[in-house]
């Protein structure tokens, strides 16, 4: 039996004021949850950052959404003035999610810390999971934690060393 070497690291704290993710939005002090319109069909998205601009958008099966289609048209929407990388998210239960991303620049990716680092933040924040604001986030086929320390307001991503460097 091989051992899986964990790793720990922490991302700080999200950034979700509009002006410094950037994303172009007025109406409230964050972009959480608002519309965004493609082709006619409204999405909900959460707008994160923790260095790179990350929209957030919860589906109902990730294994079925055009991950590239849809991210590069969310991702270039004129709101997101210097480009956006998309999360997809399905909410499995209330402590696991499965997610998807859409890299700016690159199209697809299994994984990145800073993604499942949105995810799980976006689901903390629309109360979406329940547990201790720890969500267990699945990319690539790897689950990863990631942590909401509300106190510091930190957030952090547990996962193998091999996928985090």
């Amino acid at each position: 039996m091989q051992k899986t070497n964990n790793l720990t690291i922490s991302l700080g704290k999200p950034i979700t004021a509009p002006a410094l993710i950037p994303v172009r939005h007025t109406a409230t002090p964050t972009c959480i949850n608002n519309p965004f319109i493609i082709n006619g069909q409204q999405y909900s998205l959460t707008a994160l950052s923790f260095g790179t601009p990350h929209g957030a958008v919860f589906v109902e099966d990730v294994g079925s959404t055009d991950v590239s289609l849809l991210g590069l048209e969310l991702g270039t929407h004129p709101r997101f003035p210097k480009g956006a990388s998309i999360v997809f998210i399905q909410v499995i239960d209330s402590e696991n999610l499965k997610a998807r991303l859409w890299q700016q620049g690159e199209g697809e990716r299994s994984f990145t810390p800073e993604a499942a680092c949105v995810a799980g933040t976006a689901a903390i924040m629309l109360q979406k999971i329940f547990s201790n604001h720890i969500a267990t986030v699945s990319m690539g086929g790897t689950p990863y934690h990631v942590q909401w320390d509300r106190d510091s307001e930190n957030v952090s991503i547990s996962g193998p060393a091999k996928y985090m460097g």
